[in-house]
């Protein structure tokens, strides 16, 4: 290799190095499932599946008056999230709160979005924090934003591990992927197997640092 060609990589390597502070960071830490693609927060793009750990979710309700226009994308004005089903009820945050508890809220009951059909005017998602199963100790965690359409297979995930297990998801790593029958993101959660013990403590530490970005309310 000529010198000025070892010059040159030096140089390159060396500003490499320096990018970081040139560029802001990747912004947020959520997973994008758009056009059935998992788009990372740190701009790469993966067709899927990819192997994951589930280290904690919440459930959260957000419900959107009229139609939804994806050219005009605003924030909900009733939403809620909590940690377990029986808790969620609106934030105190919400510009227009539709009832004092999600349970038994017109919004939230089967039949009642806009149009006909029998779905819900209220949209009842999951949030998971994830990280790889061979994260490193620095790994921030992300997250999914789990639609209705892929609740019931994530939570036909979680029993099955508890129940033919006897686990917690975050000891198990799960193959996330998309519903190739299906035109929509729709995703699948399949091949649950447990992770090596000396990496639990790792999990629940990442489990840890996933709260605030599960508790973060829509909208902000």
């Amino acid at each position: 290799m000529s010198a000025p060609m070892t010059q040159l990589q030096t140089q390159l390597a060396a500003e490499l190095a320096e990018l970081d502070k040139k560029v802001a960071p990747p912004s947020g830490q959520r997973i994008s499932l758009k056009g059935k693609v998992f788009s990372m927060p740190d701009g790469k793009t993966l067709p899927g599946p990819i192997n994951a750990v589930i280290l904690d979710w919440r459930s959260i309700n957000v419900f959107y008056p009229g139609t939804y226009n994806a050219q005009k994308i605003e924030a909900p004005v009733c939403f809620a999230v909590a940690n377990n089903i029986g808790d969620l009820k609106p934030s105190e945050n919400c510009a227009d709160p539709q009832s004092k508890e999600c349970e038994g809220c017109k919004r939230n009951a089967w039949s009642s979005a806009p149009g006909g059909g029998r779905g819900r005017a209220c949209k009842n998602t999951i949030r998971v924090a994830i990280v790889p199963p061979d994260a490193k100790d620095d790994t921030v965690p992300w997250t999914i934003d789990i639609a209705p359409t892929s609740t019931s297979a994530f939570n036909s995930m979680v029993h099955a591990i508890r129940d033919g297990m006897g686990m917690l998801p975050l000891q198990v790593q799960v193959t996330v992927g998309f519903d190739q029958a299906t035109d929509y993101p729709k995703l699948t959660f399949t091949n649950p197997e447990p992770l090596p013990e000396e990496l639990i403590e790792k999990m629940f530490g990442f489990r840890k640092a996933s709260q605030p970005l599960l508790d973060k309310e829509p909208g902000t």
